[in-house]
């Protein structure tokens, strides 16, 4: 009797396959053989589930943004409410491998979406996404009171979205890299600078993955 598949599990393996390739290889090396073999199938099983590299780019988007969604979701439920928007801007960061490589799948998506709607509508989700939960965790500093009443909260979250947006392009595609602390220092001064917090931040801690 042949083997029953889980649809659902074999479609998972390989949106994680094709997130785990480009991370690694960039999207030049994410070939549908590439692909397949990190997911441990045939080639011919990876096109039973995508049709396309743009359809298996986006159900790798799709991954990385359920990846990222979820530890970010953990920052941005702690009670206090100046740390918690310091620990997602955190998480943000390319301070490490893997979120270096999470960057790399990013502007590499970006690329492609210039010259495709599909991916191009995507891109814009993911980005209209963050922008919202940036100014969601700056409203909620705002309330608890810990920041400055008169913070302007569209222009800070657009701000903090665009700075972090230029410490990765500086990380990654520059040749001077920032270092994670300078990283880390940066998010800092921004939190003091714009937001002018009721108390001085604490030691900035590294943020688990």
């Amino acid at each position: 009797m042949p083997k029953k598949v889980d649809h659902t599990e074999r479609r998972e393996a390989f949106m994680a396959a094709a997130y785990r390739t480009i991370k690694k290889r960039g999207l030049s090396g994410a070939t549908f053989r590439a692909v397949a073999k990190e997911a441990g199938f045939t080639t011919g099983a990876l096109v039973h589930y995508v049709d396309s590299m743009d359809a298996l780019l986006a159900a790798a988007s799709e991954y990385s943004a359920r990846d990222v969604r979820a530890r970010m979701e953990a920052a941005e439920n702690l009670p206090d409410k100046l740390e918690a928007m310091r620990g997602v801007l955190y998480l943000a960061l390319p301070a490490d491998e893997d979120r270096r490589g999470n960057w790399n799948f990013f502007l590499g998506f970006w690329e492609r979406s210039v010259h495709n709607a599909h991916v191009r509508k995507i891109t814009h989700a993911r980005y209209q996404e963050w922008i919202k939960r940036t100014g969601r965790l700056i409203r909620a500093a705002k309330d608890a009171g810990d920041i400055a009443k008169d913070v302007d909260v569209k222009k800070a979250a657009r701000a903090i979205v665009a700075l972090i947006d230029g410490i990765a392009i500086q990380t990654l595609r520059t040749g001077t890299p920032l270092s994670p602390a300078e990283q880390r220092a940066l998010v800092d001064q921004w939190i003091m600078t714009w937001l002018k917090p009721k108390r001085v931040l604490g030691p900035a801690k590294r943020t688990r993955k």
